[in-house]
């Protein structure tokens, strides 16, 4: 996993957690934020490696079902026969095999150990004939993971108000404070690449938003935050140009921060 991406990623944990005021973003907070996603995610990694060997214990109790109750081994439990499997009996046990390499792989994308050092060597043992060796494990850099993630988080505090009136323009049937929650940290935290980062192209913030959401949220949601930020890749590439937002405000909506009636954005 890149830096950027594990940045990312850290930064959609810390967003509920965020002060509204960017000067209360002292060093010693945002360390202790980012330790606490750091320390998030691990825990998730942690889940993922319990749910896959869970998959993969149920795969072998299927298998040993079925050994158990095939007619070679109905008259002689004691020694078990191997059997052949139907089609769809193996299909089952891949499905199973995969949905637990899927989660085996998603936790090995463990946040901490990318920002423990930009290489460390790990001992790997062999099961077949039982010997070790040493192999260099190289990492992203600690210090560009932190510093995007702070440069993420700043660029969304900065532009927070006109972050939410981009988003809030949109033709959707979701408003802003109807949204759920990930999902409109995802939102905002793409908008604030795609409009005021300019060294990250538009389509990147996009693709990496909607990754964002199929590791946090599931495949709807990843549908519906492509479908808001491609209506939006225009936009940001009119302001990158010119340094304005194509918004007009209109019939007074309430805020969805402070609870205050203000205009509503609306896109020209």
């Amino acid at each position: 996993m890149s830096a950027r991406r594990i940045a990312r990623e850290l930064a959609v944990i810390i967003m509920p957690q965020l002060p509204k005021d960017k000067s209360r973003l002292e060093r010693m907070e945002f360390d202790s934020l980012l330790a606490k996603s750091v320390h998030i995610l691990t825990e998730h990694a942690r889940q993922c490696l319990s749910e896959a060997n869970g998959y993969l214990i149920k795969a072998q109790q299927e298998l040993h079902e079925i050994e158990l109750h095939h007619p070679d081994n109905s008259r002689k439990l004691s020694d078990l026969k191997g059997v052949t499997l139907t089609t769809t009996q193996v299909k089952e046990q891949v499905e199973l095999l995969e949905l637990a390499l899927h989660l085996v792989s998603e936790a090995l994308d463990i946040p901490d150990m990318a920002l423990a050092s930009d290489q460390s060597i790990e001992r790997v043992t062999c099961k077949d004939c039982g010997k070790t060796a040493k192999v260099p494990l190289r990492k992203p850099n600690t210090g560009e993971i932190k510093a995007f993630v702070e440069a993420l988080l700043s660029s969304f505090l900065d532009n927070r108000k006109m972050i939410d009136d981009i988003i809030g323009s949109i033709k959707t049937k979701w408003r802003m404070e109807r949204m759920v929650s990930i999902d409109r940290d995802i939102l905002r935290l793409a908008c604030a690449e795609a409009f005021f980062m300019p060294d990250i192209p538009v389509n990147v913030a996009i693709s990496e938003a909607v990754e964002l959401a199929h590791r946090f949220a599931d495949d709807k949601a990843a549908r519906f935050i492509n479908g808001v930020l491609a209506e939006l890749t225009e936009d940001a590439q009119h302001y990158r140009t010119t340094g304005e937002l194509k918004l007009t405000f209109t019939e007074e909506n309430e805020d969805t921060e402070s609870g205050k009636d203000r205009k509503a954005p609306v896109r020209r």
